[in-house]
């Protein structure tokens, strides 16, 4: 049995909504365990201060990457588009 457009549609909203709850979930994650970091780091640094050993530094770096939407490697959001990635067509033309 093939499927419809409209069964292809809706299983990629499934497959976006899966994954978009589970992208929420590690991100919470990463919230509470950067809270968890940041009370266990003030604690060590009280030890420390007592203890006369010196603090702890944080050595995690942040990192970004401005992405333009319509840069020259962009891939257009349009129906042809759309329908030719649930076919398994390549994007390029």
């Amino acid at each position: 049995m093939t499927k419809s457009f409209k069964d292809w549609i809706s299983e990629g909203e499934n497959l976006y909504n899966a994954a978009l709850k589970e992208y929420q979930s590690i991100e919470q994650q990463l919230d509470d365990l950067e809270a968890k970091l940041a009370a266990k780091k003030a604690e060590v640094n009280q030890i420390a201060q007592v203890i006369g050993k010196p603090p702890v530094e944080t050595n995690r770096r942040l990192t970004a990457q401005l992405v333009e939407d319509h840069g020259p490697n962009s891939v257009p959001n349009s129906p042809a588009t759309i329908a030719r990635a649930l076919t398994g067509r390549g994007l390029g033309r």
